[in-house]
């Protein structure tokens, strides 16, 4: 019995030996990372969007009236100066509308004139009849006559007046539906697109109806690049700020513009997924001439939104994520709340061992973070693989692998 009682005493402590021998080694043993060097870079914080370009100034050439078109001077590509013609729309009708109201006026002008002389008779035969009436030679109800016989020429007359200013005012609206079918361009440019041709109705808009646009002028000295930012983007946009443009039709060239116009309504997109997306439009003015351009080319947008010269830096990928109780002595607690159980840092290196140090991070650029603080010049900081980094501890020793 007693025999058996120091056996298992034995073995007891050879299983206890183990597991703490077992435990060392697992604690001893080392991981595989990447490390960099912290130094000072230049950063440019780049947000990215695409859409297509345009012209600053365009205009689209409806038409006003409804007719045929009987003549078409210009074509799509030609450039053509500030009134200069551009199309006719059938007149005859429109004519023949000015000659009768023109006709109209001419009688309504000589039944005023007609009218005026009536009144003026009038006029006088009440004041020969008032002072026949004065003399005795006439009775009340002769004065009575003439005066209604003068109101009433008054009145005529008045009426005459009436339809003289009818007939302007149709006549003036004639006239200019009349000048209307000589269609002349608005401003000079290109013409960028031609809708019609002779031969064809066009239709003039309404309420219900935007009519036909005949044609569209762009002043192609003015190129802007209209895109589409996400809204955890566009919130780091400002006017003013730089961008470079690239087109899909010029891949290799790079255009310099400024950011003039950034939208208050988002535009909604819905995905394959059904989920929506929200993007606001952002206008860029290109400062840069663009040999052969055309309405419409894709575009690719580079907005530079904060720019640091010199900055402390760390590799975006060594940026990580550990719970407060995860990390040896850490004395940071009191400058985060209670609820506040994730920080953010890096782990660096330190006599072959990863030290996990809290850092605070400004602009990032396209590889790199800046570094506000929490880490030096010249330390060295976990940047690879992605496994060693999601999977390191705060002591845990590493062997620095050589790139």
């Amino acid at each position: 019995m007693k025999r058996k009682y120091w056996i298992l005493i034995c073995v007891v402590i050879v299983v206890t030996s183990l597991i703490i021998i077992n435990l060392r080694a697992k604690k001893g043993k080392s991981i595989s990372v990447q490390v960099e060097e912290v130094k000072q870079r230049n950063l440019k914080m780049v947000i990215s969007a695409s859409g297509s370009i345009r012209p600053k100034r365009k205009i689209d050439v409806s038409a006003s009236t409804i007719g045929k078109i009987t003549r078409v001077s210009v074509e799509e590509g030609d450039y053509v100066e500030n009134g200069q013609f551009l199309m006719q729309i059938d007149p005859e009708q429109l004519e023949s509308s000015v000659m009768r109201i023109e006709a109209s006026l001419k009688f309504a002008n000589a039944t005023r004139k007609q009218a005026r002389y009536e009144m003026k008779q009038r006029k006088n035969e009440l004041e020969r009849i008032q002072r026949l009436f004065e003399q005795g030679f006439r009775t009340d109800q002769d004065i009575e006559i003439a005066r209604t016989a003068y109101d009433v020429a008054v009145a005529k007359f008045e009426a005459s007046n009436q339809s003289v200013a009818e007939q302007k005012a149709l006549l003036k609206s004639a006239r200019h539906d009349l000048k209307e079918v000589t269609i002349n361009s608005g401003m000079a440019g290109v013409v960028t697109r031609l809708n019609v041709e002779e031969g064809e109705t066009a239709i003039m808009g309404t309420i219900n109806n935007p009519g036909t646009v005949l044609m569209t002028i762009a002043d192609l000295s003015q190129i802007e690049a209209e895109v589409e930012v996400d809204e955890t983007e566009v919130v780091y946009i400002k006017t003013g700020h730089e961008a470079s443009v690239t087109l899909d039709a010029f891949p290799d060239t790079t255009y310099k513009g400024i950011v003039t116009e950034i939208g208050n309504s988002p535009i909604l997109s819905s995905s394959v997924t059904g989920q929506q997306g929200v993007d606001f439009k952002v206008v860029i003015t290109l400062t840069d001439t663009i040999p052969n351009v055309r309405p419409g080319l894709s575009a690719d947008a580079e907005i530079i939104v904060a720019q640091r010269d010199s900055a402390l830096s760390i590799p975006i990928q060594s940026l990580t994520v550990r719970g407060k109780k995860d990390i040896k002595d850490f004395n940071a607690s009191d400058s985060l709340s209670d609820d506040s159980e994730d920080i953010e840092g890096v782990f660096v290196i330190l006599d072959d061992k990863a030290r996990f140090r809290m850092v605070e991070i400004g602009i990032s650029g396209s590889k790199y973070f800046e570094v506000i603080s929490g880490i030096d010049i010249g330390e060295e900081v976990v940047s690879g693989n992605y496994k060693a980094i999601r999977d390191l501890k705060d002591g845990q020793r590493v062997e620095i692998k050589k790139n």
